[in-house]
């Protein structure tokens, strides 16, 4: 299981937010709602600043994903770790099945759901990739021939 090698990346400023949404991803939780984020750093972020001068002009690619806390998420581990077998593919804290992924296809944030149209291509090999760009009104009615 990567989650300690994650919770050890939670702390660098660079790799703090992915680090953090490779552990939702894991392990289903909402950092923000179960209040496992911290304040940003001080120092300015990856993105644009008030500065005409600065060149930099690119949105941060972390831009809306939380500031892990790294020791909260550690006593969160230490406390729930155990519910995860070793050697089981996780994706929102529960195994990667086809029932799993169609539920986050249905239910999952954005960028869940791409992850969950990718899941549900390797669990079936041949299967279209799911549409996750499309209307919604066309996705429902995908979803609802699929079962």
């Amino acid at each position: 299981m990567y989650v300690p090698w994650l919770i050890k990346h939670m702390s660098d400023a660079k790799t703090a937010r992915l680090a953090g949404e490779a552990f939702s991803l894991i392990t289903g939780l909402d950092l923000a709602y179960l209040d496992l984020e911290r304040k940003p750093p001080e120092q300015g972020g990856a993105g644009p600043n008030d500065d005409p001068n600065d060149p930099n002009v690119a949105m941060d690619e972390d831009d809306g994903l939380p500031w892990p806390d790294p020791e909260r998420i550690a006593r969160w581990w230490e406390a729930n770790g155990s519910r995860f077998t070793p050697g089981t593919r996780y994706f929102l804290g529960a195994p990667v099945t086809r029932e799993n992924v169609l539920r986050a296809l249905k239910e999952g944030f954005q960028r869940q759901r791409i992850l969950a149209a990718h899941y549900l291509c390797l669990l079936e090999p041949g299967t279209v990739l799911f549409e996750w760009r499309a209307p919604a009104a066309r996705q429902q009615r995908l979803l609802a021939a699929m079962g």
